[in-house]
């Protein structure tokens, strides 16, 4: 048996993927450890694991990251802002997060390391003590390729030459203007930790310095790429399938009414960090309040809702999302592929974080769509949200391709892929058969690959099957 430690972003999106994981490998018999944020710990305990509190690093509730911005002089919303937020959120924890890292790694001498796509702390701890990983995504493939616009802008592949031409021109502008300075704190803080500055552009490190970089997803709602490495691999989502206990509220039996007579029940959800109900919730339950929808809204139960309104802080997706018509979401990557695997079509309204991203594949996969924000609050509107709920309802197309991803879905076990990999990995590390890229040759596979006798989609560039053009 192996000796695995994960280490998390402490946000709740980049943990809760975690968790199936964690359950998995100590199922199997593994000493698996959890180091993220303390607010998660009886979480990372109840699953068999121990959990390994942030000590150095910034141990920040994903409620409070526009306080604390706010707090530390962030800039208004805008290119600024972005380099604000990259700089102090992605690259200026890593010190202290690499700290923690090596006290745990002292103590608890794993065979490998797991981590999120947002941790480089963890690639650059693993390269310090000589140890394999692996990396699982929580957002759209981010790897940098020459097959897709830059991250972040929410662009779907080019389609002519220009657009080509255009976004090589974009890139070039987001490494070399953008986030130039960015780049060079980044190179400082591994020179600090005694680490080879690795090549290519920051963003892309914690990708492409590891082991086996593991995606979420499936190929209808990834971008083709025909550079993508080696070591990355399209594994099914992590489907955190009776995780949460489920105590069915009161307004349970009007769901399954509206279910059974044929009344559309609409969720409206606006994840865990952009949490302002300004931008989404309070426009969608107004936008719906007078349309023939049974309305499900995850936040605090109040008196003063629309009588087609339920409400509730949390509800387990894995009950709801099957008796549900359309999701109208802020774009979380997570909630998004819940949804496409039950087959529900769904609504973007976001463009924060990586929102921009999802809901770029969202419309090109052609499973709904994403509606316009504003630039400064990236707040959707009223009227916005109800021609989107009707589009999506009137227009059955919607629902046929969700239905379709949902099989395509059907066939990939995420967590049981992703467990494996974690085992093989630890499993050559204790061998001492070597680092991140010295696997042998026969271990070396296409990164969508025929797995348990089912054939996996080929890596090529974009081919223009999904065209973008909203159905």
């Amino acid at each position: 048996m192996s000796r695995i430690l994960f280490a998390l972003t402490p946000v709740t999106g980049h943990v809760r993927p975690a968790l199936p994981l964690a359950r998995a490998l100590v199922d199997e018999g593994h000493d698996v450890v959890v180091y993220t944020g303390r607010k998660f710990a009886s979480a990372v305990t109840a699953t068999g694991a121990k959990h390994a509190p942030i000590v150095q690093g910034r141990d920040l509730d994903d409620a409070e990251f526009d306080a604390w911005s706010s707090e530390h002089d962030a800039p208004a919303p805008g290119i600024k802002r972005v380099q604000w937020d990259v700089l102090h959120h992605f690259v200026a924890t890593v010190p202290g997060f690499l700290a923690d890292i090596d006290t745990v790694v002292a103590a608890e001498r794993p065979d490998v390391i797991v981590m999120d796509n947002a941790f480089m702390a963890g690639a650059i701890a693993a390269r310090r003590h000589d140890l394999p990983s692996v990396l699982f995504s929580v957002s759209p493939l981010a790897i940098s390729s020459k097959d897709t616009a830059p991250f972040g802008m929410g662009l779907q592949p080019p389609r002519t030459g220009f657009d080509g031409l255009r976004y090589a021109l974009l890139d070039w502008f987001t490494r070399k203007v953008v986030f130039r300075d960015v780049q060079r704190a980044a190179e400082q803080i591994v020179a600090d930790a005694g680490q080879p500055v690795p090549d290519g552009f920051f963003l892309d490190w914690v990708q492409t310095e590891v082991t086996r970089v593991l995606h979420p997803s499936i190929p209808s709602f990834e971008y083709p790429r025909s550079d993508l490495p080696e070591h990355v691999e399209l594994v099914g989502p992590y489907l955190p399938a009776g995780i949460d206990g489920f105590d069915p509220p009161a307004w349970w039996d009007d769901v399954l009414e509206a279910r059974a007579t044929g009344r559309p029940v609409v969720l409206v959800t606006q994840g865990t960090v952009a949490t302002d109900p300004e931008r989404l919730l309070w426009p969608a339950i107004d936008g719906l309040a007078d349309e023939d929808v049974l309305v499900v809204a995850t936040t605090e139960p109040l008196d003063a809702y629309p009588a087609n309104v339920r409400a509730t802080p949390f509800v387990p997706f894995d009950r709801l999302l099957p008796l549900v018509d359309v999701l109208v979401t802020n774009g979380g990557f997570g909630g998004v592929q819940q949804a496409l695997a039950a087959g529900v079509p769904v609504i973007v309204a976001g463009r924060t974080e990586d929102k921009a991203e999802v809901g770029a594949r969202v419309v090109w996969s052609g499973v709904g769509l994403a509606l316009p924000t504003d630039k400064v609050t990236d707040g959707t509107t009223s009227q916005a949200v109800r021609d989107g709920v009707n589009r999506v309802l009137d227009n059955p197309s919607f629902a046929r391709r969700a239905a379709e991803l949902a099989q395509e879905y059907a066939e990939y076990d995420g967590i049981a892929r992703t467990v494996s990999v974690i085992t093989e990995v630890a499993g050559a590390g204790r061998r001492g058969r070597g680092r991140c890229h010295s696997l042998p040759a026969w271990e070396r596979r296409s990164p969508w690959r025929k797995v348990e006798g089912r054939q996996r989609a080929v890596v090529a560039p974009f081919s223009g099957r999904h065209d973008g053009v909203r159905p």
